[in-house]
């Protein structure tokens, strides 16, 4: 799979990058050892130089720094103590200082073997005239104090710990620790470190061969199915000797959703699961590989049996549960190409975006290229009709009721856009939105909506709702609009705005002033379309809203999930604490209207209630006419 120039560079670049981790491992190596020891001397000298305080006494300096006489008898035995301390520590020195007249003198101080030897034992008051700045220093710091210093003694790393008498004079202690020692110990764990080093490097050499199948295998199977992957696909499309090809992208609808739902393992056993399926009855001669996290791709030699993969995706049962802990149903859409191979991938590609867009389940790419000039014609002609209608006001807004399901009476309405043709045809959103969007007029529906809805309701008490973007907000023309509308407005807290949270928290410091803004006005803001994507509790305490309104996805599952259910009387719940006001929008039957109230769930918006109309009557309390 991978050519000779392509494992050699590999080879060479494994070598490389694991020679470097070496050095690393090294480096690493010595200073973690150097700071281990530096760590381990620095307690040991603390302990040793506080330890000298208790063993001479408060009273010894005391006395010293107050000119008080100290017999030769009682200086010995300190230092004989001092001297039988540090070798069993095994600490060079230990010792404590006095200044005077500017001049650092010895109080106390052990001795070695050696110093006896040579006659250089330090005596009571003895001149210290090495003392350093770091020394001299530590008679005027609060903390303890390190250095490292060479003197007639030898190389030490030293520690000077202040204290102050009875009489308010300072002193120190200190102790000392040969540098020699520390560097030996520094060198061993070096050269332990590169003797390791070295063990591994011919380990790796002796697997170098293991290493590269590994790597080929690494690199061309997908880890959660154990299915070839991309790279492998595009191998075999380049090395295939057949130039004339078919392949088909199958594209899995629900796998993302699944992931962010379940987690990604359950949509790896779903993945998992559906290509054993594909590759128990894929054509003979066929190959399979999972291309991304939610395509699959079949591929074969361009023959007589070109009807092979339509058919084998065809005969998917989609209301057969792929996985049954959790049920799970998945729905397919699929796009085939055939021909030459240099353009294959791309056009299947091509071919199932089509069929997404269209809601079909395959689509043959000679198919798609035709859809696709008809989408573009579509698109041209409805740009057209949206200008058209916005020029001779065929924006309007229809009302839909909101029930309360306690008290079976409307409390206000949601305005939700519809364009009327220039043949009389109503048309919902979702035919046209796309369109306003792509031709930056989201701005102007807003508008529109907003001057027909201040105008029908400003001389009446009916509470009404309507959606606004991110982009609304962020609008200073239109915020500014919004503001004068409210003043004027007689009630503005009959006024609601639903936004979408997912724009909110995109922009969140310009819309939480926008929030402010209106709220300050007396309007309500509520976050439309809660429970999907990345909602929740805790973005609706940071806005500061007023209310939620449930995901009608959430609501038409609520009778046959139970993990849903549970999901919505907890928001209801939380809702209720935070006295937040919940809506759950697009409910179509009794069944889920009963399921909500015992979710605690009481305001209610949908086709159950009542559908979106033109005109409203003027008691916005008339009860709901369906029982």
């Amino acid at each position: 799979m991978i050519n000779t120039n392509l494992r050699t560079n590999w080879i060479i670049a494994g070598f490389m990058l694991f020679f470097i981790s070496l050095l690393s491992y090294i480096y690493y190596t010595y200073n973690s050892t150097r700071n281990d020891i530096m760590h381990s001397v620095d307690t040991r000298l603390l302990n040793a130089a506080l330890s000298v305080k208790h063993m001479l006494g408060d009273e010894y300096h005391q006395k010293i720094n107050a000119g008080q006489y100290i017999s030769s008898t009682e200086y010995q035995q300190k230092s004989r103590q001092l001297s039988e301390f540090a070798n069993a520590l095994n600490i060079a020195y230990v010792y404590a200082m006095v200044l005077k007249d500017g001049n650092v003198h010895f109080s106390a101080s052990s001795y070695t073997q050696n110093d006896q030897n040579t006659g250089k034992i330090t005596q009571l008051l003895d001149l210290y005239p090495e003392a350093t700045a770091a020394n001299i220093g530590a008679f005027y710091s609060t903390e303890p104090v390190f250095e490292i210093s060479k003197d007639q003694w030898g190389h030490f790393k030293t520690i000077f710990v202040p204290f102050v008498d009875a009489n308010g004079v300072t002193y120190l202690t200190g102790a000392d620790i040969t540098i020699y020692d520390l560097n030996q110990r520094l060198a061993q764990s070096v050269s332990k470190a590169a003797g390791m080093a070295m063990f591994f490097f011919f380990i790796a050499l002796l697997v170098a061969g293991i290493y590269v199948y590994l790597l080929k295998r690494a690199i061309s199977t997908d880890t959660s199915s154990g299915f070839a992957n991309h790279i492998a696909l595009e191998y075999y499309i380049k090395n295939s000797p057949n130039h004339h090809l078919q392949l088909a992208v199958i594209w899995v609808n629900e796998v993302e959703d699944i992931s962010s739902f379940y987690g990604t393992e359950v949509g790896d056993r779903v993945m998992k699961n559906l290509l054993q399926h594909f590759k128990k009855r894929r054509p003979a001669g066929s190959q399979m590989f999972r291309l991304t996290t939610n395509k699959i791709v079949l591929i074969a030699p361009f023959g007589k049996d070109n009807a092979g993969f339509l058919e084998v995706i065809q005969a998917y049962n989609c209301s057969t549960p792929l996985l049954t802990d959790p049920f799970i149903y998945i729905t397919l859409c699929a796009g085939i190409a055939s021909g030459n191979k240099s353009m294959l991938l791309e056009n299947a590609h091509i071919a199932a975006l089509q069929a997404k867009q269209g809601r079909r389940t395959v689509i043959n790419y000679s198919s798609a290229l035709h859809d696709v000039k008809n989408q573009y014609q579509y698109n041209v002609a409805m740009a057209k009709e949206v200008r058209e209608a916005f020029e001779n006001n065929r924006i309007v807004p229809y009302f839909q009721a909101i029930y309360d399901n306690e008290t079976n009476a409307i409390i206000q309405y949601e305005c939700l856009a519809r364009m009327i043709t220039c043949h009389g045809e109503v048309l919902k959103p979702e035919s046209f939105l796309d369109v306003v969007n792509r031709s930056r007029m989201d701005g102007m529906l807003t508008r529109t909506m907003l001057t027909q809805c201040f105008a029908r309701f400003r001389k009446t008490s009916t509470c009404w709702s309507i959606n606004i973007t991110a982009q609304d907000m962020l609008d200073p023309s239109l915020a500014e609009f919004l503001e004068n509308e409210f003043k004027r407005y007689p009630l503005p807290s009959n006024i609601t705005l639903e936004l979408l949270e997912t724009e909110a928290i995109a922009n969140f410091s310009e819309v939480k002033a926008f929030i402010t803004m209106v709220k300050n006005r007396g309007v309500r803001v509520i976050i439309d379309d809660f429970g999907t994507g990345y909602s929740n509790i805790s973005n609706v305490l940071k806005l500061e809203v007023d209310g939620i309104k449930l995901d009608g996805s959430l609501i038409k599952q609520i009778i046959n999930d139970k993990d849903i259910y549970l999901y919505i009387e907890h928001i209801a719940s939380f809702a209720k604490q935070l006295n937040l006001q919940l809506i759950a929008e697009h409910v179509e039957s009794k069944p889920i209207a009963n399921a909500l109230k015992k979710a605690n769930v009481t305001l209610m918006q949908g086709y159950y209630f009542a559908e979106p109309v033109p005109h409203i009557t003027a008691n916005k309390n008339q009860p709901y006419p369906i029982s």
